[in-house]
C-alpha cells in the first residue's frame, strides 16, 4: 500500500510538471497576445490523473498545478500573464474531477455516451459547416466587437475549420468503429466535449468579461471554431495514452468492467 501511495504521488507530480509545461510555455494564443482563445492541451494531465488516480486527486493537483503554474510563468517570462482569477483555478478543478467521476459512472444501458456523443459530434459538425460559409461575417463580429485594433485573416479560420471539421469526421468513424465495444473510451470522449462546453464556451468567457471586459458573444465564434479542434486532440490522446498506462499504474475504482 505505501509503495502504491508513493508511486501514485510520483505519477501525479510528473503529470502536473507537464501540465505546467503545456499550459504555460507550450500553448497559442490567437489573436497573438491576446485574452481571447488559446490552444493549447494543458489541462491534458489533469484528465489522465482523474481517470488513473481518481477526482480526489484530481482535485488537488488542479489546484497546485494552476497555482504553482501561475508563479512558474512569471520566473520563466518575467511577468505574469494576468492577474491570478479563481475563475481559471475552477476550471482546472473540473477538468481535474469531471473525467475520473465520469468515467466510473454506473449505467445499466452502456449506449448512453456513446448516443450523447454521436449528437453533439453531429451539432459540431453542422456548426463548422455553417461556419465555412459565413466567414465574413464571423470575421466582422469578432473585429467589430472585440477589439478595433485586431484583424483575422480569412484562411487562418478556414484553416481551423477544416482541421476542426476532419477532426469531427474521425471521431465519428472512430465511434461508429467501436460501436460494439466497452463503452470507457466513449466515456473519455464524452468528458472532453462536456468539458469543453462547460469550461470553453460557458466559464472561460465568463471569466474573460469580469477580468478584461471583453464582451461575451464576440468570443463565441472563434471559440466554436477551435473547439472541434481540441476536442479531436484531447480526444485522441487521452484515449491511447489511457490505453498504454492501463496495465501500469491504471487503479480502476469500479469493481467491474463495463
Amino acid at each position: 500500500m505505501h509503495n502504491n501511495n508513493l508511486k501514485n504521488i510520483i505519477f501525479a507530480g510528473l503529470l502536473i510538471a507537464i501540465g505546467i509545461v503545456l499550459s504555460n510555455i507550450l500553448s497559442i494564443s490567437y489573436p497573438p497576445n491576446s485574452t481571447i482563445i488559446r490552444f493549447g492541451i494543458g489541462y491534458l494531465p489533469l484528465m489522465l490523473i482523474s481517470i488513473i488516480l481518481g477526482p480526489k486527486v484530481g482535485f488537488s493537483a488542479a489546484i497546485i498545478q494552476d497555482v504553482l503554474g501561475y508563479f512558474v510563468y512569471i520566473l520563466v517570462y518575467g511577468y505574469a500573464s494576468g492577474p491570478f482569477y479563481l475563475g481559471f483555478t475552477f476550471n482546472a478543478i473540473l477538468y481535474g474531477v469531471l473525467p475520473g467521476i465520469i468515467y466510473n459512472l454506473r449505467f445499466k444501458d452502456f449506449n448512453v455516451f456513446r448516443y450523447v456523443n454521436f449528437a453533439f459530434l453531429i451539432l459540431m459538425f453542422g456548426l463548422g459547416v455553417w461556419a465555412t460559409f459565413n466567414i465574413d461575417t464571423i470575421i466582422y463580429i469578432i473585429e467589430t466587437k472585440l477589439s478595433e485594433d485586431m484583424t483575422f485573416s480569412p484562411w487562418i479560420i478556414y484553416l481551423m475549420l477544416g482541421i476542426g471539421e476532419v477532426g469531427i469526421i474521425g471521431l465519428l468513424i472512430f465511434l461508429f468503429g467501436t460501436r460494439n465495444e466497452e463503452d470507457k473510451m466513449h466515456r473519455i470522449i464524452f468528458s472532453v466535449i462536456i468539458l469543453q462546453i462547460i469550461v470553453t464556451l460557458i466559464l472561460t468567457p465568463l471569466w474573460v468579461l469580469h477580468m478584461y471586459g471583453v464582451p461575451f458573444w464576440p468570443q463565441m465564434p472563434l471559440r466554436i471554431i477551435k473547439t472541434p479542434i481540441e476536442i479531436f486532440i484531447y480526444s485522441v490522446l487521452l484515449i491511447r495514452v489511457v490505453k498504454a498506462l492501463k496495465g501500469y499504474v491504471f487503479r480502476d475504482h469500479a469493481p467491474s468492467e463495463n
